[in-house]
């Protein structure tokens, strides 16, 4: 084991039982998607209407191990990103292995991902984005090393974290594109790609999705659906600043200064004289692999083609480009590009490392380590959120607790045949806080079209006597019309972020007439 690799395991081991740490003594509860994976994890199963399986197959684990409190929900999230930085480590190694500094750069770079705000950030939460991350890098890593060795083994691997990796979210797609961009650009890939053993990874991975294949087809495509409605390219807008704010998101996402070396990296891969390897002896830092290294030819970073930036540039500039036209076409989240980064990473980290002898490395650490000091300082003290103006940003994760013991007292204080909402948030959320319950959880809904996973599977149906019925006063107009009728109970008023109070409204219903398809639809969730 190298010493860079020896540094990486202790400071990376350091970084995440602090994560852990945090987690345990945070109070933020459960942001609405966690509330709803934790559910879905009570039933392990191949599908689930928005998602792929795996996220609930990691919460039903760690829950399984240790209970099911929020820590509990979360802790999958700092241990996987830990995991996910150290096959960082090897994907720079592998790709800079004709320079002699590439155990260094596989170090900053495991550092650099670790610390990233949109990873420091994710650390506290529990997300589909975290497992893809895992199962990204584990079949970049594998990728790398079967375009290494000819064998059969490392092909395997890739294949098998491909298929894991569409099992957490379909954006695994995007590994396939990069695949087949990384052939187009380094021979060294194109040799892989193009090969029996390419075919391979690509049939080991669709032959793991099938199963949730089978899930989908036999409820109607509704994981299929719910992406192309993400999309909404039926409601394009075209708009440019809606790019701005996408790469305004990215810089935020990365860090900064990350940002702009990964733009210098990849200028570096165009213009000539600047690429991060050249044949050996047209840079001090290239030399001879050793005893046993391969032809150049056979191995990535040895030739004058840069073909380690290469390959690291195909799993990263197409999905940006991607996420960017999505946006200007309708919009899309800072997160939809998140697995770029992997292989962004080391190529921002090289660069940086060249410029000014480092010292913008160090600066980007500075930056991106006081955004890591401050999330911790927020999970443990929601209200420091507040002092510093970004309590906003934390505003889905307060307040659940209270609404939920609320909810749960008045269901106990009236012979009630069903607890009911009419936003998928707030299902989501008394499911976990509404305890203890012993009357039976439905969804409202307006027109018997499967919206959401609790419209699919606990549907409010006739007939429903005695409804508590729970929902947003901007709901009013549309739910309350469905009952014959309905009795403010009660109001509850809790603080959220930026010292800001959400109310929520609890009534008494009584005798569901099903869905009123004039209705006017209400907002969107909380």
């Amino acid at each position: 084991m190298s010493k860079e690799l020896r540094t990486a395991l202790i400071v990376v081991a350091a970084i995440t039982l602090v994560r852990v740490a945090v987690l345990a003594v945070s109070p933020l509860q459960l942001y609405p998607d966690e509330a709803q994976y934790w559910w879905w994890a009570q039933t392990p199963d191949w599908g689930y209407f928005s998602k792929p399986p795996m996220i609930a197959w990691v919460i039903w684990q760690s829950t399984t191990l240790f209970g099911n409190s929020e820590w509990a929900i979360r802790i999958a999230s700092p241990l996987l990103h830990g995991a996910t930085a150290l096959l960082v480590f090897g994907i720079a190694r592998l790709a800079f292995n004709g320079r002699t500094d590439n155990a260094r750069i596989g170090f900053w770079s495991a550092l650099a991902y670790l610390t990233t705000p949109g990873v420091s950030y994710s650390s506290g939460l529990i997300s589909t984005d975290v497992p893809l991350l895992f199962f990204w890098a584990l079949a970049l890593y594998a990728f790398l090393r079967a375009i290494e060795e000819p064998g059969w083994r490392w092909t395997i691997w890739c294949g098998v974290a491909v298929g894991l990796g569409f099992e957490t979210k379909y954006a695994m797609a995007y590994f396939i594109l990069g695949a087949a961009i990384a052939a187009w650009l380094a021979p060294e890939a194109r040799k892989l790609v193009l090969s029996r053993r390419g075919l391979a990874i690509l049939g080991i991975g669709l032959a793991l999705l099938l199963p949730n294949i089978a899930w989908n087809a036999a409820h109607g495509f509704p994981t299929v659906a719910h992406t192309g409605h993400n999309a909404d390219w039926s409601h394009a807008r075209y708009n440019p600043l809606n790019i701005l704010a996408f790469l305004g998101g990215q810089f935020g996402v990365f860090g900064p200064i990350l940002m702009a070396g990964l733009l210098l990296g990849l200028a570096q891969i165009v213009i000539p004289g600047e690429r991060d390897s050249a044949r050996p002896g047209t840079h001090p830092e290239n030399v001879s692999m050793g005893p046993g290294s391969r032809d150049a030819d056979a191995s990535l970073g040895r030739d004058d083609r840069g073909g380690g930036s290469r390959v690291l540039a195909s799993f990263s500039v197409p999905i940006l480009l991607l996420i960017m036209a999505q946006s200007f076409i309708a919009e899309a989240n800072a997160n939809w590009a998140a697995v770029a980064y992997v292989t962004a990473t080391p190529l921002a980290v090289a660069a940086l490392l060249r410029l000014w002898r480092g010292r913008a490395l160090w600066a980007s650490f500075a930056v991106n380590g006081l955004a890591l000091l401050l999330l911790w300082t927020i999970q443990i003290d929601p209200a420091f959120a507040d002092r510093i103006g970004q309590g906003n940003a934390f505003k889905r994760q307060e307040g659940w607790r209270e609404l939920g013991r609320a909810v749960a007292q008045q269901e106990m204080s009236a012979p009630y045949d069903v607890v009911a909402a009419a936003n998928r948030s707030i299902m989501a959320e008394l499911l976990y806080y509404a305890l203890p319950r012993t009357t039976a959880m439905r969804m409202w809904d307006r027109d018997l079209h499967d919206d959401d996973h609790f419209q699919m599977t606990m549907r409010l149906m006739r007939p429903a006597r005695r409804v508590l019925l729970v929902i947003l006063p901007d709901e009013r107009r549309a739910v309350l019309p469905t009952f014959d009728s309905t009795t403010l109970v009660e109001i509850v008023t809790f603080h959220i972020g930026a010292r800001r109070a959400r109310e929520i409204e609890l009534y008494d219903a009584r005798s569901y007439r099903g869905p009123q398809l004039a209705a006017p639809r209400t907002g969107v969730s909380p």
